[in-house]
């Protein structure tokens, strides 16, 4: 007997296969998601932070990128320092986040980075504000990856771990 269609069992077979390898495809789909979106966010955030140093410079004033309320998973803010006279602290830009991939500072940039007119990281009394920012795995509580600020002011992105990531991680997740 020559048939032109497909059975019921046929296709019944055909969908319970499709159905097992959603199953299986969807959770490793997400955590690829999950990855690409903590990458994203260290990017915008190295992105502000140069252009914070680029306007530190062409202005010649101090420029701040300020963590929001929330911490820096929660966004952040450029604007003109405060301390200095000749400007008021102009709002450069803001940018906002949701705070699902947590954001942690060492112990320089835990709340701010200051960028002085030469472009170079200042803390407060003049000291230097070099260091890291880690963009953590929530759920695993490690490192994913790291925007890391050099003396001189350049910024870099990595996903190389270094001894105090780890420990940064592990707090936030408490």
């Amino acid at each position: 007997m020559n048939s032109k269609g497909v059975t019921l069992v046929e296709l019944v077979a055909v969908l319970a296969v499709v159905g097992i390898l959603a199953a299986i495809a969807v959770p490793a789909l997400h955590g690829l998601l999950q990855e690409q979106r903590r990458k994203v966010v260290a990017q915008e955030l190295a992105h502000s932070l140069r252009t914070a140093r680029l306007e530190a410079i062409l202005r010649q004033t101090p420029v701040v990128v300020r963590a929001s309320l929330g911490g820096w998973g929660r966004g952040w803010t450029t604007s003109i320092d405060t301390r200095n006279i000749r400007a008021r602290g102009a709002l450069l830009h803001t940018h906002r986040l949701d705070g699902k991939a947590p954001i942690v500072g060492n112990q320089w940039l835990r709340d701010e980075v200051r960028f002085d007119s030469l472009g170079a990281p200042v803390g407060l009394g003049r000291q230097s504000n070099i260091g890291s920012l880690f963009v953590c795995d929530p759920k695993r509580a490690r490192l994913r990856w790291r925007v890391v600020i050099n003396w001189a002011g350049r910024v870099r992105i990595t996903d190389k771990p270094d001894p105090d990531s780890a420990d940064q991680c592990m707090r936030r997740a408490r």
